[in-house]
């Protein structure tokens, strides 16, 4: 048997022995624990990817640190988070503030010697309550309802580690609407709202908007500050992780909970789960294709209404204006508010087709075994499921305008037919970037010949 050198990257010798190729590595800053560097030591734990499916060994890290995949640089491990004891506290600094961020004026206007205020439920209510449930619906979901639960949540874990329970359920339900919290789309939904109103009458912000925006900031910094994946090791440290692994018998991985195991458990339908989460193991990839699929077409099939049908109608003396997505850009160019049409531009068109286009391009290039730059793949996969939330710009904008322009006076605003397709479209793209599993780009990859 050949001698290793042990300064050869543990993670590389893991690859070799299953065939797996790797692009260049790229050096890191010097504050990041590099699990490329690490030797096949006793303190080493081995883990899986979720990304790229890569096997790499990790050693115990420092306060601030963070260790990164060396192939395709998705952050495995974490040390730079708040303990949970300090999110509970921001989480119930959130639960304080928000019913005066959610209830109570955040904008005035005087329009001809009526004071008119705005807020996040005035908005929701006006709307549900004038024809538009629906789409109403929509909007009470991401910004009301998710914002508070996601603070519960953070809440209820931190009394789920004082009893010493084990919040398996809490814990699904903390990973899967954290990216559905949208309270700074909101906030940003807020500025456009005033410039569209600005030349009808003339606005006052209130002394609660100073509860929104702190609302707004201390959510934006507990969803950057906690962690699931590192909450399911807290929570849960009698399933270890990997200290050695054969080539006769392959590690496990649970894409949910991202735990890397030997043995797998069973059912009572003798279906293989995860010992930690108990979520099914032995789904075949196609299913989440064809869920990818499923939901980018149907996304697709709402946008057509959704860009072509009046999304908005202006009624001026008696007289209603529509206005599409694109028109309602052109209105504010013409109004010389340039930035705020681009941004309008940018979250309510650009964003949804671009994203569209990019996930079939991800979709065929699996399908088709097509051989592009992986970097360049996972590059624009990552974007797309960035940037997708803010296409809920104009869902809020029109629940606020729906608040500050009421019916009954001269100038009176309405929601369009196309606000709930677009908002439907919004939601199944999203949805279609969560089902997509990278790896299969990945498996792509490593099938091409090394050069």
């Amino acid at each position: 048997m050949p001698k290793i050198d042990r300064t050869f990257p543990f993670f590389l010798l893991l690859m070799s022995k299953y065939g797996i190729k790797y692009p260049p590595l790229k050096q890191k800053r010097d504050n990041m624990a590099k699990a490329s560097s690490l030797s096949a030591s006793q303190n080493a734990s081995i883990v899986r990817c979720n990304d790229c499916n890569a096997l790499v060994a990790l050693s115990e890290l420092k306060k601030s640190q963070q260790a990164e995949c060396p192939r395709c640089h998705n952050v495995l491990k974490s040390q730079d988070r708040w303990r949970l004891r300090r999110c509970a506290i921001i989480a119930i600094s959130i639960l304080i503030l928000m019913p005066f961020a959610l209830t109570y004026p955040l904008l005035s206007v005087d329009l001809l010697g009526i004071t008119v205020d705005a807020s996040v439920w005035g908005g929701v209510w006006k709307m549900a309550t004038e024809g538009y449930p629906y789409t109403a619906f929509l909007v009470f979901i991401c910004a009301v309802f998710l914002p508070v639960s996601f603070a519960l949540l953070v809440i209820l874990l931190y009394l789920a580690k004082l009893t010493h329970q084990k919040p398996r359920n809490l814990l699904f339900a903390l990973g899967y609407i954290k990216p559905w919290v949208m309270f700074d789309v909101y906030l940003v939904a807020l500025g456009v709202s005033a410039f569209k109103v600005r030349d009808y009458a003339t606005i006052h912000i209130d002394i609660y908007l100073i509860a929104f925006v702190l609302t707004s900031l201390l959510t934006t910094l507990l969803f950057i500050k906690i962690n699931p994946k590192e909450l399911w090791n807290d929570f849960y440290p009698q399933n270890q992780h990997l200290i050695k692994i054969s080539p006769e018998n392959p590690p496990h991985f649970c894409r949910t909970c991202e735990y890397t195991f030997e043995h797998s458990a069973f059912d009572r339908k003798s279906h293989t789960i995860c010992p930690r989460c108990h979520s099914r193991l032995d789904t075949p990839s196609y299913v989440n294709l064809q869920n990818t699929w499923a939901t980018l077409i149907a996304g697709i099939i709402m946008l057509f209404p959704a860009n072509i049908f009046p999304i908005s109608y202006t009624i001026m003396n008696n007289v209603a204006t529509g206005d599409t997505l694109m028109s309602g850009v052109i209105t504010f160019i013409g109004m010389g508010s340039y930035f705020v049409a681009f941004v309008v531009f940018f979250a309510s068109i650009f964003v949804p087709v671009s994203k569209v286009f990019i996930m079939i391009y991800l979709l065929l290039s699996i399908h088709f075994q097509w051989k592009h730059s992986i970097k360049w793949q996972m590059s624009l996969f990552h974007i797309v499921h960035f940037v997708g939330r803010w296409s809920m710009l104009d869902l809020f904008v029109l629940s606020l305008m729906m608040s500050l322009v009421t019916r009954g006076q001269i100038i009176n605003f309405s929601v369009g037919p196309a606000a709930l397709y677009f908002g439907i479209a919004v939601f199944l793209t999203m949805l279609s970037t969560t089902f997509f599993d990278t790896r299969l780009l990945w498996n792509i990859y490593d099938k091409q010949p090394s050069k």
